[in-house]
């Protein structure tokens, strides 16, 4: 007998072709994925965007503010309760260089320039332009005199109340931009209390200070200031008196020593070479020793 075949229905029919074009789209879609299409980018007039978008493509960034060292000693960088002390270097103006050497420093260090010689008011406008004090460093009469000699505008017991207060005029006008007044020499005539009267009314009427240079234990100069008005201050510490760089050194901690027992100190010094360059080595860590430098105006105000 033969035997009959099964016959197949309609819905297996239709089930087994779509699960055929079901598998060929799936094939498709995981071998050949479609290209994403890009947004349209919006046009100026319809874009919408959010406030703080809207800054950010208006507005820029401001640029950023240049970080400001504070200057050596500053009060940034020194101890509180630290001394104040200034530094002077006298005898300026027989040459520039110096001068315009200190000049660039950073530190308020004053220049005392003597009057009357090759480079006086060179040598005063080239520290008044690097921001230094200029202080007028005025011959005044020591012992020994006339041995002994100031140099050109010296001050002398000799003379007269009315050519004192010439010749300092005319010193003062070969040190443009002065200051203050500091005494070169004078061991005699700033123990004289006439010769002190009239100069302190000089810079009473010219609103100078004055920084005693104590060349005698027996000056009057702050006192007579004192009378007329006019800010003053003495020297403590001499610098270079031994010119060799550690007996500089030395000096140098003697100052800080004055400065933070006394809260204010000032020192002067002269443009030797050893003086110069052991300053520029101390003078950045001076702050870190408990001192700031300042101007001498500073001091006596």
């Amino acid at each position: 007998m033969k035997r009959r075949g099964r016959r197949v229905s309609g819905a297996t029919i239709f089930f087994a072709l779509l699960s055929i074009a079901l598998a060929i789209i799936l094939y498709v879609q995981t071998r050949c994925p479609a290209t994403p299409r890009p947004a349209p980018s919006p046009t100026p007039s319809t874009a919408r965007l959010s406030p703080t978008a809207r800054r950010r493509t208006t507005i820029p960034s401001p640029a950023p503010r240049p970080i400001r060292t504070p200057p050596p000693g500053g009060p940034a960088t020194t101890p509180a309760g630290a001394g104040l002390a200034a530094i002077v270097i006298d005898d300026l103006g027989n040459e520039l260089a110096p001068a315009e050497r200190i000049a660039a420093w950073r530190e308020p260090v004053a220049g005392a320039v003597l009057p009357g010689v090759a480079f006086s008011a060179a040598a005063a406008r080239a520290l008044a332009r690097g921001g230094k004090e200029v202080l007028l460093h005025l011959p005044m009469e020591p012992a020994g005199y006339p041995k002994v000699r100031p140099g050109p505008g010296v001050i002398l017991r000799a003379q007269s109340d009315e050519e004192i207060v010439r010749i300092l005029d005319e010193d003062l006008a070969t040190v443009p931009g002065a200051v203050g007044v500091n005494n070169h020499m004078g061991s005699v005539a700033t123990a004289d209390p006439r010769v002190m009267r009239v100069v302190a009314r000089v810079l009473a009427g010219r609103g100078l200070f004055f920084l005693d240079s104590r060349t005698t234990d027996a000056t009057v100069a702050e006192k007579s200031a004192a009378e007329a008005s006019v800010p003053s201050i003495s020297r403590r510490v001499f610098l270079d008196d031994v010119e060799t760089a550690p007996a500089i050194r030395r000096q140098l901690s003697e100052l800080v020593r004055r400065a933070r027992e006394e809260g204010r100190a000032v020192a002067i010094g002269h443009p030797y070479p050893v003086t110069l360059g052991v300053l520029e080595e101390e003078m950045p860590g001076l702050a870190a020793r408990g001192v700031r430098l300042v101007r001498v105006g500073d001091l006596v105000r």
